[in-house]
């Protein structure tokens, strides 16, 4: 799903820079913004009226239904969000906060305007992203429609490897597993013990390592052809 690191960031500044010849730390005095861990960028149904480009440190989106909090995704540098709301006009479809200390490129909403209409690279980025975050959502109403905790364990981990470069340590804890699956953490730890156990996983200090990718996958069909473990 993930753009490459700092992608829309420096489309941004060539664009910008292209219009006014503004330097790259001008632009970023002029539009950075610097958070602290634990800072709330927004919450949902707040306005939107900026989209934001992270160009260091990480932000989780969470998103609240019926009273209950469920973790969403955990961006990084080169990702951006807060694009939905400026683009429909509507509130913000959930909450941000800051995980890892960030600095973020806050576009208001009439420089993205001006963007897209200027700079059609930016406007397809933006369509690809979309795609790319819809894409998303039917593959986790396919983890929402397994019965079986384990097999929505996997299924949420092996999409979060896929966007992980290449890593066999998925930056996920058990407790954000539960978050956003959302289930209770006990039946996630119970779920992953049930993996350490056949050796396809480990959980260090509460983090996922995942041992052999293939066994993992065999296993999930194991599980779907069983009726469950």
């Amino acid at each position: 799903m993930r753009l490459r690191p700092n992608d829309l960031a420096v489309d941004f500044a060539a664009r910008y820079i292209d219009k006014t010849g503004m330097a790259v730390q001008s632009l970023a005095d002029r539009f950075g913004v610097r958070l602290s861990e634990g800072t709330t960028v927004f919450r949902q149904g707040d306005p939107g009226r900026s989209m934001y480009v992270i160009r260091a440190g990480k932000v989780r989106v969470i998103k609240e239904s019926h009273g209950r909090q469920r973790v969403v995704t955990n961006l990084g540098p080169g990702d951006f969000f807060g694009e939905m709301a400026v683009v429909t006009g509507g509130p913000r479809s959930a909450t941000v906060e800051v995980v890892e200390e960030a600095e973020l490129l806050k576009v208001p909403t009439e420089k993205l305007q001006e963007m897209i209409l200027g700079a059609g690279e930016v406007a397809i980025r933006l369509i690809r992203h979309l795609a790319e975050r819809l894409e998303k959502a039917n593959r986790f109403i396919d983890v929402l429609l397994e019965d079986d905790v384990s097999a929505r364990v996997i299924l949420e981990v092996q999409d979060v490897l896929e966007h992980a470069g290449g890593s066999s340590a998925p930056d996920i804890t058990d407790t954000e597993l539960a978050l956003k699956l959302g289930i209770q953490a006990n039946e996630v730890r119970r779920a992953l013990r049930r993996l350490t156990r056949v050796g396809v996983v480990e959980v260090s200090s509460g983090f996922v390592l995942v041992k052999d990718r293939e066994r993992l996958a065999e296993f999930l069909e194991f599980i779907r052809n069983s009726g469950g473990v």
